[in-house]
């Protein structure tokens, strides 16, 4: 694999070198008369084709402790110091065609490892030596004439494109579908989307895809892995419409994971409500799945609501409650499906739970006291669904502990407190973070009970 992994990474090298040759702008005709003599009608094999090679750096240091919840031998504290590098060449003739290369380069660095970490298991989330993350060709249209700002039923269906090749899927709030940033690794996906505007203000996307697992120390491919969800094809149907209802953004969705050998096809029929009246905003996504999972019959559900309210000087205050089924032990399969999600933002920067078998409520403060900070103060409750016949799952769908008989509902609660800031004039950004969790109940009734910290600094440069 090392030798595949090099005549890979060989191939891409050569292959966006001769990109950047064939599509770069040729420089403009010379005047008649010029040193040269130039033809004044001469001009690019590409005309008014732009380029762009750029990318970014990341460092991030973390520090866990009690993450264990007090198993015996456990590694404790954990320290990582995390470093992702990305290149990109992005070349653009107007919205006609778009073509994006970008390499990454992702690290868990020694120094900082311990033997929790396994830095060469695919597919992995710290690691990846320099690899393709995307490339994908994008070809656009517009049809019936219509121009954005047009207006009536006349209007037409609008502009709509094609995209093929490793890509990424950020879907509404991706609280089912994302390509999860906060990991070294994030997420890709191999497949095509046809997005088409259905006249002013709607939108339909449509995709057939498969989640690249990350390979280390070769190169990422779609060999099997053994893990579900990595080994699942995942397709989609994504309405967006911000005409329909005044003031408020409704989107429909079907959504089908497919693992044959597993025995999974999960559908995830959902819609989502979003708006805005003066200084009052809410949410509201409802999500009912259907279909078989590990060859049994599949029903579940998950909900979200919330709402908040912005005051005068920055401050920001809202509220929200997520549901997630879980099982009960009947023949038919009642755990919901969390997909491929943000979790991270939703259900606690500690990345203890998933929307799975889950009663959450939450209260979040921001406050925005200039374009360059912005504060956040959370505190998070969770109770189980199912605590005595499912589990407590964390953000990556990871059983953390089994229910059992006579065991309390109440996990714990979670505090986290962050501070973004954004410096234009550096290029930089920073995220530094706290958060503690206070085990409860659930955790004393089913092994080792103790809290535990969460302590991140983050900083991140584009050029």
């Amino acid at each position: 694999m090392q030798r595949l992994s090099g005549w890979w990474r060989g191939f891409w090298v050569v292959g966006l070198a001769g990109l950047l040759w064939l599509l770069w702008p040729a420089p403009p005709a010379r005047a008649a008369g010029s040193e040269k003599g130039a033809g004044a009608g001469e001009t690019s094999l590409f005309p008014a084709v732009q380029a762009d090679v750029g990318g970014s750096l990341r460092l991030r240091y973390e520090r866990k402790q009690g993450f264990s919840l007090g198993k015996p031998g456990a590694v404790d504290p954990q320290d990582y110091l995390l470093s992702q590098l990305r290149v990109h060449l992005d070349v653009h003739q107007g919205s006609a065609w778009r073509l994006l290369v970008e390499g990454q380069d992702a690290r868990l660095h020694s120094a900082f490892l311990d033997n929790t970490v396994d830095d060469r298991r695919t597919p992995n989330i710290f690691a990846d030596y320099f690899d393709l993350h995307r490339a994908w060709l994008q070809i656009g249209w517009q049809l019936r004439g219509w121009t954005p700002g047009s207006r009536g039923a006349g209007a037409g269906l609008g502009e709509g494109s094609i995209r093929i090749g490793r890509q990424k899927f950020n879907l509404g709030r991706q609280r089912l579908v994302a390509s999860l940033e906060w990991v070294n690794t994030a997420r890709v996906w191999d497949g095509v989307r046809l997005t088409q505007a259905l006249g002013p203000g709607r939108r339909l996307d449509a995709f057939v895809s498969k989640l690249v697992p990350v390979r280390p120390r070769a190169f990422n491919n779609h060999a099997r892995t053994g893990n579900r969800m990595f080994d699942s094809q995942f397709h989609g149907l994504y309405l967006t419409d911000k005409a329909s209802l005044p003031g408020v953004d409704w989107e429909l969705y079907a959504l089908l994971r497919r693992n044959g050998d597993a025995g999974d096809r999960v559908w995830t029929w959902g819609t989502r409500l979003e708006g805005t009246r003066g200084r009052w905003d809410g949410e509201l996504e409802a999500m009912l799945q259907t279909g078989r999972y590990g060859f049994q019959r599949h029903r579940a559900w998950a909900l979200h609501a919330g709402g908040g309210r912005a005051f005068a000087g920055g401050w920001h205050a809202g509220a929200a409650y997520n549901f997630g089924s879980g099982g009960d032990g009947s023949a038919t399969h009642k755990t919901f499906d969390n997909l491929y999600p943000l979790n991270h933002a939703y259900y606690g920067y500690m990345d203890f739970f998933s929307l799975q078998n889950l009663h959450n409520l939450e209260a979040v403060l921001r406050w925005k006291p200039d374009g360059r900070q912005t504060w956040r103060l959370a505190w998070e409750g969770f109770w189980l669904h199912r605590p005595r016949t499912d589990a407590w799952y964390n953000a990556g769908a990871g059983v953390v502990r089994q229910g059992r008989p006579g065991a309390s509902s109440r996990v714990g609660s979670e505090v986290d407190l962050t501070l973004a800031s954004r410096f234009p004039e550096w290029r930089l950004t920073t995220l530094l973070g706290f958060g503690h969790f206070f085990a409860g109940p659930f955790v004393r009734d089913t092994g080792t009970s103790s809290d535990a910290n969460f302590l991140f600094a983050q900083a991140k440069y584009r050029f």
